[in-house]
């Protein structure tokens, strides 16, 4: 195989080892080339439109949302994208699908293993893990509108029902009236159970949510998975102050 047929990989991480030790796998390897190693988002897009690799490999270290990986779907053009890390399951696992993700891997998966998974996408073979695949074949759909994945999205931000609207560019009360109908479609009594359901399935790339002090500070930092992507300032500052105390 010559240098023009090997498979150009784009590597997403914000984990500097990760990118030095994938670099140092491919090295002098005649199948696979590095295309890029990228550590944040705006440039992985950049990287992406320019160099046009065969697969986007994403570590899921870091979190990520749906919006980013609409994001990523939509520079990606022919490129495959593939997920690896932990974190992943349930209805994010099932849009990322539903987006055209070719490939989900295990954060233990080995080197053979990740790169035979590698050769298997570019083939056009879907690499899913058996066990996840019936997680989400079994799980019970609920499809949330545009407007009611923001709602939920921001109360998983800890956002307070006037942040909301003003977020959203809706009145109070029509937040209040989203959230009866919310609670009643997702069979949930409180904010709580709403903010978890939001971080298990609109973002991934996060520890387990046992640990609840970790997973509730940085929900305040997350980005909205439906849009829309800024804050008001004051509930920035909030947020900020927050973070700082």
């Amino acid at each position: 195989m010559n240098s023009t047929a090997r498979i150009q990989v784009l590597l997403y991480t914000q984990q500097p080892f990760v990118a030095r030790g994938f670099a140092a796998v491919l090295h002098g390897r005649r199948d696979f080339g590095l295309a890029a190693c990228c550590d944040n988002l705006p440039r992985t897009l950049q990287c992406l439109r320019r160099a046009a690799p065969d697969i986007v490999l994403v570590h899921l270290a870091s979190r990520i949302s749906l919006s980013d990986l609409h994001e990523l779907r939509a520079a990606a053009g022919h490129s495959q994208i593939v997920l690896w890390g932990q974190g992943l399951a349930g209805e994010f696992a099932f849009q990322a699908m539903q987006l055209g993700v070719h490939g989900i891997l295990p954060a233990d998966t080995g080197v053979d293993a990740l790169l035979a998974a590698l050769q298997n996408v570019h083939r056009g073979v879907l690499c899913f893990e058996r066990e996840m695949m019936d997680s989400v074949l079994l799980q019970k759909r609920v499809t949330l509108t545009r407007r009611q994945g923001q709602i939920v999205s921001l109360v998983s931000q800890g956002l307070k029902n006037k942040e909301i609207a003003f977020s959203l560019g809706i009145t109070e009360g029509t937040v209040k009236v989203y959230l009866y109908k919310l609670f009643r479609k997702l069979g949930m009594n409180d904010r709580l159970d709403m903010a978890l359901y939001g971080l298990r399935n609109l973002f991934a790339g996060e520890p387990e949510l046992g640990r609840m002090r970790v997973a509730g500070r940085r929900a305040r930092h997350a980005a909205d998975p439906f849009g829309p992507r800024s804050l008001p300032p004051q509930v920035r500052e909030r947020v900020r102050l927050h973070a700082v105390n």
